[in-house]
Order: C-alpha cells, then sequence, then structure tokens
C-alpha cells in the first residue's frame, strides 16, 4: 500500500510482546501529524508513545488508521480501549441549556461551516457541548473505539487540574504547526476558546494581547501555560516573556508512571495526548 505515514519519535516498547487486554490506546490525528499513546491499566503507567508525520494533506482518517495498524503489527480490536481525538479547529462550544441535539449542525452553519458529519462531546461536569465536523468516513468506529474532539479533552483536563486551586484567571497556548489555540479559564469556568493562525512570532504574540485585552486581562499578572511543538528556548517564547512576564510550562502529572524512554521527550509537547487517561 502507498505510506502516508513516516515515525517522527518512537519512544516505545515492544507492544507485541506484552499482554494489550490491559492496555488503553489514544490516538490524535492533526492535519500534519498522527500520534499515540498507550496506558497500562496494570501498572499505572505510560507504556508506549510515537509520533508520525503525515506527507499528504486530506487523507481519509480510515486509511491512516489502516496503515498504522499494519506498520505497528497490532489492531486495534487488541486494546482494552481505543479513542481517537480529532485535532482540528471546525469546532464550536455551546452552554448546554441552550443545545438542541436535533439542529446541531446550525450551531456549525453559523460560521460558515457545512458539513454533514457533525459530533458532538459534552463535558457535563461544567454545562458544555463541544460541536464538531468531521470530513471522514466512520465506519470504522465500533464500541471498543471511541471518538473525541481533542479541544474537548483539553479544556476538560485544564478545567480538572484548576478548579480547586486559589481562584485565577489563567490562559493557555496550545501550540500546533503554523496555528495555536487559546483557552482562557477562571477556575471551573471557560472564558475563551479559538483559534489562531500565525506566521511571525509577532503575530503570535499579536493575538495574544489583543484577546488579553479586549477581555480585560493584565498580561503582568496573568499565568501563561504553553502546550504543544514549541521549544522553552524559542524565539516565540522570547518574545512573550518581554510583555507576558508570568509564562510556564507542564511538569509531569504525578498520578502516573512512564517508562524511562520517555524522559527525553517533552511533557508538554503531548499534554493533551496524555491528558486522556485523567478525563475518564
Amino acid at each position: 500500500m502507498t505510506s502516508f505515514l513516516y515515525p517522527y519519535i518512537q519512544g516505545s516498547i515492544n507492544l507485541n510482546s506484552k499482554n494489550t487486554d490491559n492496555y488503553i490506546m489514544t490516538i490524535q490525528h492533526s492535519l500534519d501529524g498522527l500520534s499515540f499513546v498507550v496506558f497500562d491499566t496494570a501498572e499505572n503507567k505510560f507504556v508506549a508513545l510515537k509520533h508520525y508525520h503525515i506527507s499528504e494533506k486530506n487523507i481519509p482518517l480510515e486509511t491512516l488508521i489502516s496503515e498504522l495498524q499494519e506498520k505497528e503489527s497490532w489492531e486495534l480490536n487488541d486494546f482494552k480501549s481505543v479513542n481517537i481525538l480529532i485535532d482540528n479547529n471546525i469546532n464550536t462550544f455551546v452552554p448546554k441549556d441552550y443545545f438542541q441535539e436535533t439542529t446541531k449542525e446550525k450551531y456549525l452553519s453559523l460560521l460558515n461551516i457545512n458539513n454533514s458529519n457533525v459530533l458532538t462531546d459534552s463535558i457535563s461536569e461544567h454545562n458544555i457541548i463541544n460541536v464538531y465536523a468531521l470530513q471522514d468516513n466512520l465506519n470504522f468506529l465500533n464500541e471498543n473505539i471511541r471518538i473525541y474532539h481533542s479541544s474537548s479533552i483539553l479544556i476538560k483536563k485544564l478545567l480538572k487540574e484548576f478548579s480547586s486551586r486559589n481562584p485565577e484567571t489563567r490562559a493557555f497556548v496550545n501550540v500546533k504547526n503554523n496555528s495555536y489555540e487559546l483557552i482562557i479559564i477562571n477556575n471551573d469556568k471557560l472564558i475563551f476558546h479559538n483559534y489562531f493562525n500565525f506566521n511571525t512570532k509577532e503575530d503570535f504574540l499579536y493575538f495574544i494581547l489583543f484577546t488579553f485585552e479586549q477581555l480585560n486581562i493584565d498580561n503582568e499578572s496573568i499565568p501563561l501555560y504553553f502546550i504543544g511543538f514549541i521549544e522553552e528556548k524559542s524565539p516565540v517564547i522570547e518574545l512573550c516573556s518581554r510583555y507576558i512576564r508570568n509564562i510556564r510550562f507542564f511538569n509531569r502529572d504525578n498520578d502516573f508512571n512512564y517508562i524511562n524512554e520517555l524522559n527525553s521527550i517533552p511533557y508538554y509537547y503531548y499534554y493533551t495526548l496524555y491528558s486522556f487517561i485523567s478525563c475518564e
């Protein structure tokens, strides 16, 4: 078969030699990559992480999943459960009180997004519905394979992690290829969520500062956490540090264990991918 996936990192054990009945797999699909982690429920440990680049655009998810299984020499049905996170910007959040399942397509049409394959995630603890669209055929899904939008997992994790901390407004930037996801929360409340494209480091900073200004947020005091693919000493971080004093990066979640091979890979690169286990 034609190959669309090319491995970028491989910090993983040989899953073929293990009993995968205790393993939960989480796959994250974005425009330029397909990543997965494997969690061993018996040992409370992350035992595998791999990231593949995708060589062409608009390859159907079903095709990529099929190739992934062939390359890794296992089947999704070998695992205890499999969760697929869709990482795109075709989504919107709706307060649960205003959401109607029968008209879910209309929420996206208001954003000029028209797609017959409209799905929803419920962040029930916070009365939020995430409405999102997919171009892909999902016939390969079954009761053992579930699908979510990546922003649902990310926001659910952040709200869970910070709801019991000191009352404070916090911002989070999830860096992707030439775009990022900006999230602002105040303990257990989602204040803001949006996506921004950027070409330069000045673009990157501008959208953050503009959002802070519109929401009357003090950039001198608000903690800004970085997630995703960005180096701690990158020009973007250096510029942001001049205007936003309190910049932070996530450390590992100590509720779980990790194989030694994962020590060399910054945890915050794959924060969303790791976070699914905390959100079940």
